[in-house]
């Protein structure tokens, strides 16, 4: 799946035309028909433009994502050149879901993890930072590992999301009255959420941060 049938997809599920979304996203109208039959590709603030509308990561646009069908083959759940039984891969997610299973068709790479490091090895993902909201700990290109877990504690550093929205890491801090996702820096907001709102909101525990590889996959070229 290329930068444009995400595009088309996106049409297709919000039920708006291509003219539509070039006109709500900020872009020239045609745009999207140009590069389709030029083989353009968007620039750096346009690709900006969309992604910031889609509501998608940073620099996911361009990322090439493999369809279902192949996955198995494009991503073997071991990589052939490791075999020591000392070494776990687990799966580096360009987009993180709610869901385990839909897991397999965000996958962008494997890293290597020493098993001690997992109490849970399959329900383990790691994922890239991509933005400066939990400096100084982590840095934009820093990949963490994440634990599948509904039900974080107090305290714990986890993965969070909503539907259409990117997901987010921080600090989780539980209060009588509710929830607090807290950046650890200070020129982002911390987000409140009370008991009785929590049933109504599409707010989701994705996981818990529960180890670090920085520079596994290398730094954002922003």
């Amino acid at each position: 799946m290329d930068f444009l049938d995400k595009i088309y997809a996106f049409c297709t599920e919000h039920n708006i035309s291509v003219t539509r979304f070039e006109r709500e996203a900020g872009i020239a109208k045609g745009l999207i028909s140009k590069w389709k039959s030029q083989g353009f590709k968007p620039s750096y603030n346009t690709q900006k433009k969309i992604e910031a509308y889609m509501g998608i990561p940073s620099e996911n646009l361009m990322r090439k994502i493999p369809d279902a069908a192949s996955a198995d083959s494009a991503y073997p759940a071991q990589p052939d050149m490791v075999r020591d039984a000392s070494v776990r891969y687990i799966p580096v997610l360009w987009d993180v879901a709610g869901s385990a299973s839909s897991d397999k068709e965000n996958i962008a790479s494997y890293i290597p993890v020493f098993p001690d490091m997992l109490s849970d090895p399959d329900n383990c993902f790691a994922m890239k930072i991509t933005d400066s909201s939990m400096l100084p700990e982590l840095d934009p290109g820093d990949v963490v590992i994440v634990q599948r877990c509904e039900q974080p504690d107090h305290g714990d550093i986890v993965v969070a999301c909503s539907p259409g929205k990117p997901a987010v890491c921080r600090k989780l801090v539980r209060e009588e009255e509710g929830i607090v996702l807290q950046p650890f820096n200070r020129h982002f907001d911390s987000v409140s959420y009370r008991h009785e709102e929590m049933d109504m909101l599409p707010l989701m525990f994705v996981g818990r941060v529960i180890g670090m590889h920085r520079d596994i996959i290398g730094k954002s070229d922003e």
